[in-house]
């Protein structure tokens, strides 16, 4: 499995990473909006685990950019943003699962591994090769 990881605290970013990886999960991290924007534009991921707020376009922009991107990559939503609203407001944006901070890394692992099994088990991914655009669910290009 491989995420991507929007986070703006270097030290914590690093140990979620340094934490996924022994748990055979890679993740390329993205400090702010741009750079997590410029990821997503590269490289295909599995799974975009977002803080909400960031440099740049924050987690909620970024997953307005993945919804409307039509991929069907889920999005978990890591965020010191605990009230009810707030976590109503990040589902509404497409957010497929919401995690407070703090939190167990353990928690963090096994909710990715959730989601990377629904995701398995829905449509398969529009995909863009050369300017075409194929979507197998359709079966059009």
């Amino acid at each position: 499995m491989r995420v991507l990881l929007v986070e703006d605290e270097p030290l914590l970013a690093d140990a979620i990473r340094d934490g996924l990886r022994l748990e055979a999960i890679a993740a390329d991290i993205a400090g702010d909006g741009d750079t997590a924007l410029e990821l997503l534009s590269v490289n295909a991921y599995d799974i975009a685990v977002l803080d909400r707020d960031i440099p740049g376009p924050s987690g909620d922009e970024i997953a307005e950019h993945i919804v409307v991107a039509g991929t069907g990559m889920p999005i978990l939503m890591l965020t010191a943003a605990d009230r009810l609203d707030d976590k109503a407001t990040g589902f509404e944006l497409g957010a497929d699962d919401y995690l407070t901070k703090p939190f167990a890394l353990q928690e963090l692992v096994l909710r990715l591994r959730v989601l990377d099994r629904r995701r398995a088990h829905h449509r398969p991914p529009v995909r863009e090769i050369a300017g075409l655009r194929l979507d197998p669910f359709r079966r059009e290009v």
